[in-house]
């Protein structure tokens, strides 16, 4: 887990527990993955649930909400979400009154505004944090294996490029916890359309099946496509923490949604100050 590392707020009631990608933070952009300690979700006891209303009560995720910005020192800040539907659509945030506005459908954002966070909410797929140190443009991306497979994270940068000038070689990367490929199966149906689509698709598999199943990584996946893009390979920052592994610290929709209850949401976001 290099250049990540775990932060508590000193001050603040709960417990909150914060990832933070530290070459993001040197460069001037807060960002945070959530955990799910330190919350008043009952999911099933003091869960940070900072998503998924309809699964928790919204009061909950209100006061969640509040303590995680709390943790991060910047709780009026406005925090821009989707409506994700595992699209590779995105919405660009034009200033501090869109930012308020109500959340689209889409599953990538981008601004370059300041004092705002991005936000993208996950219990398993992959939230990508992209920095441009140049223009000080920023964008959250949602990458389960749908927007993966449709080239969310290169999407995003190609919009990036167009709507603030970014180059591919200024921008850095901290991909967050999501489901590894040790335990990340899937239908032979989603490895045939990598295959299909990408020529290294071989090399995102492992553990195949007679019956064509197998296991997929979004880490090198999303990796990949972010150095097709342009990424300088030394300014992607994968923690390498796995959702599932990690239940104790994330939430999982895989792991938990056979228990049939309730699965928070984590969220991963970024901004800056000036």
């Amino acid at each position: 887990m290099i250049n990540f590392a775990f932060r508590r707020h000193p001050e603040q009631e709960g417990g909150v527990q914060l990832l933070v990608c530290e070459p993001l933070e040197r460069l001037g952009f807060k960002n945070a993955f959530s955990t799910r300690l330190g919350g008043v979700s009952p999911l099933p006891a003091e869960a940070l649930s900072l998503g998924n209303f309809s699964h928790d009560e919204r009061a909950n995720v209100i006061e969640n909400r509040r303590r995680f910005l709390a943790a991060l020192d910047a709780s009026d800040w406005p925090l821009v979400t989707a409506k994700q539907i595992h699209s590779a659509d995105i919405r660009s945030v034009l200033d501090a009154d869109d930012a308020r506005a109500e959340p689209t459908a889409c599953d990538a954002l981008t601004a370059n505004v300041e004092r705002t966070f991005l936000a993208v909410q996950t219990a398993d797929c992959m939230p990508v944090l992209i920095a441009d140190e140049r223009t000080r443009a920023f964008a959250a991306v949602h990458a389960g294996w749908r927007g993966t497979f449709a080239g969310i994270v290169a999407r995003t940068i190609e919009r990036m490029q167009h709507e603030y000038g970014s180059r591919p070689a200024d921008l850095h990367a901290a991909l967050g916890p999501a489901i590894s490929a040790e335990v990340f199966e899937v239908g032979a149906e989603v490895l045939n359309a990598f295959r299909g689509k990408y020529e290294y698709a071989e090399s995102l598999f492992s553990n195949l099946k007679p019956n064509g199943k197998g296991h997929i990584n979004l880490n090198l996946a999303n990796a990949r496509q972010l150095m097709d893009a342009g990424v300088r390979e030394d300014r992607i920052h994968d923690c390498g923490l796995c959702t599932w592994l990690r239940n104790d610290l994330f939430f999982s929709y895989r792991r938990e949604r056979g228990a049939e209850k309730p699965v928070g949401r984590l969220l991963g976001v970024i901004g800056r100050a000036v």
